[in-house]
Order: C-alpha cells, then structure tokens, then sequence
C-alpha cells in the first residue's frame, strides 16, 4: 500500500500526463456525483479508501484546477513536497514575494485565510477549490505546491494538524515581509 505523499506523487503525474479534455472533467467533477472515468482509474490504480471516495474525489478535482493547462515544457510542477501549502498560500507561488516590500500583500488575503480556518470540514473542499482556481490563474507552472497538504485537509477532518501546519506555513511566510515593511515605514 503506498502512502499519502506517494499516491500524491502518482495522481500529480498522473494529471500532467492527461489531455485537456479529461482534465476538463477531473475539474468539473461533482464530488457527491457518480466521477469521471478517469476519477475511477486513479481509484482503482492507487487504491483510493472506499469509505473516503467523495474526499478523494475531491482532492482530484483541485489538484485537476491546479494543473497547469499548458504543459509544454518539462519544467511544469504541480507537486512539491518542499513548497508548503501554507506558504503558497501566502505568495501566490512566487518565489521572489512581496512584489512590493512597502506592502506586501498575501495573494490570500488574512481574511480569507482566516475564513478557510475557520470553515468546517464537510465544507473546506469547496473553500480549497475557489482558492486553487485563484492560485490556477496566477501560479507560475514551474512552481509545484504541495499537494499532500491538501489531500491531508480534505482526508483527515477528525485531526487538527493539517490545519496548524498550514497556519504555522501561512504566517512563517507572511510575518517576515510584514516585520520588514513595517521596520522600513518606521525607518523613514
């Protein structure tokens, strides 16, 4: 049986392989529907828990949102397990974040973070995919996101860590920048 990170590993693969049109359905796919056929495939290749389909059916559709739609060069990433979902979160997926250190702006914003936070798990699914459609526009593809992190906020409700990690990740990334902009507006 393969663990989280490596089924992560395999559907991640697995999507930046598709062609548009399933990929289209993987994103399009209910998760109280029946699923797409290629929904049925991952479930059946890499052993998706029964008792969890609709979470799994889920977790694939956002990581369908996130994949890149253009995937001509090899350089396209959706998973990475370095770049924490909480800190991507925080800078949109760019590496060289804030754009403007006088403000830097989360590409979520505190407030809608603290509403994901905040929202109860039969719902979270729905927060994550508006979030990952946000992320979709302006990620660039050669930056991959963890995306365990979302599968574990979608598969495990009952535990509160996925959702501590992904403040403490969230408020590692952002804190600095505010310190800085705020030392620099003091400094002048």
């Amino acid at each position: 049986m393969l663990s989280l990170d490596e089924t992560i590993e395999a559907v991640s693969q697995r999507l930046l392989g598709l062609d548009p049109g399933p990929l289209a359905e993987l994103r399009r796919m209910e998760p109280d529907g029946i699923g797409t056929p290629i929904f049925w495939h991952l479930a059946a290749e890499l052993g998706f828990r029964e008792s969890q389909t609709k979470q799994w059916m889920q977790v694939v559709g956002i990581l369908a949102i996130l994949t890149p739609k253009s995937r001509l060069s090899p350089a396209v990433r959706l998973h990475d397990r370095f770049r924490k979902l909480g800190r991507v979160f925080c800078d949109g997926g760019d590496q060289a974040w804030p754009s403007d250190p006088q403000n830097p702006r989360p590409a979520l914003s505190k407030t809608r973070f603290a509403r994901l936070l905040a929202t109860p798990a039969a719902q979270r699914g729905d927060a994550l995919a508006r979030i990952a459609r946000m992320l979709a526009r302006t990620r660039a593809p050669e930056v991959g996101i963890n995306c365990t992190d979302i599968a574990r906020l979608l598969l495990q409700t009952d535990d509160s860590l996925p959702l501590q990690n992904l403040a403490r990740d969230y408020y590692r990334r952002l804190d600095p920048a505010d310190r800085k902009a705020t030392k620099e507006g003091t400094a002048e």
